[in-house]
């Protein structure tokens, strides 16, 4: 109940027609597909993947941190993390047994003649995709701990896409199937709540003083 009433309280600090996007974005969100990275180490790229993920209206981005820390850079990722739940884990094993125990099969994305095309990935079980590095590729354990493996069409002499291309190509294809079938991508009342409070909070200014006054008149 206190959320509510928070929401309510917040949404007197916000423009209307900020609220009407909020409505119409949370209307598009889905946790029926998320996105993990290992190891990206070459910023703009690691950024890129973040935009297009909120482009897509990909809630949750994974960071794996093995060895290489992933920081944000609003330059190239234009904002776009602060609509976003951004998780970040110190291993693979640890992101990957997180992301299956959520429900997630997990799609290791890799060029291999052997492996599934992205049209054909099924779409009736959220799946979490999974990119690599930009020179090596996906660790070999994070390839042995994947569901399934994942490739894009490619009919040229280069071997594989930038990573940001490639997780642009792959939501795109995987979205668009997903938006058009009668599956519930959509997420559901609570989890609509939750993203509307962090949105309001990330569309007001000084939104930690406002709540803190809410609160205070709680008491």
């Amino acid at each position: 109940m206190n959320m509510e009433k928070l929401i309510n309280y917040l949404e007197q600090f916000a423009m209307p027609d900020r609220i009407e996007r909020i409505n119409q974005v949370i209307e598009q969100r889905t946790n029926h597909v998320a996105i993990a990275v290992e190891d990206i180490y070459q910023s703009h790229n690691a950024n890129a993947v973040v935009r297009s993920a909120e482009c897509f209206g990909v809630q949750n981005v994974h960071i794996i941190q093995n060895e290489h820390e992933f920081e944000i850079n609003d330059q190239i990722s234009l904002g776009s993390a602060k609509w976003l739940n951004i998780h970040h884990h110190a291993n693979t094993k640890s992101c990957i047994e997180s992301l299956k125990q959520n429900g997630y099969l997990v799609a290791a994305t890799l060029p291999a003649e052997k492996n599934v095309f992205i049209q054909d990935v099924p779409i009736d079980k959220p799946v979490a995709f999974l990119f690599g590095t930009e020179k090596v590729g996906l660790s070999e354990e994070a390839i042995a701990m994947s569901d399934i493996c994942v490739k894009l069409p490619m009919y040229g002499f280069t071997e594989s896409f930038n990573v940001s291309v490639s997780s642009a190509l792959s939501l795109m294809s995987f979205v668009e199937r997903l938006r058009k079938s009668n599956l519930k991508w959509q997420l559901n009342d609570e989890e609509k709540q939750e993203l509307r409070l962090k949105f309001l909070k990330a569309s007001i200014r000084d939104a930690d003083k406002v709540e803190k006054r809410f609160y205070k008149k709680m008491k």
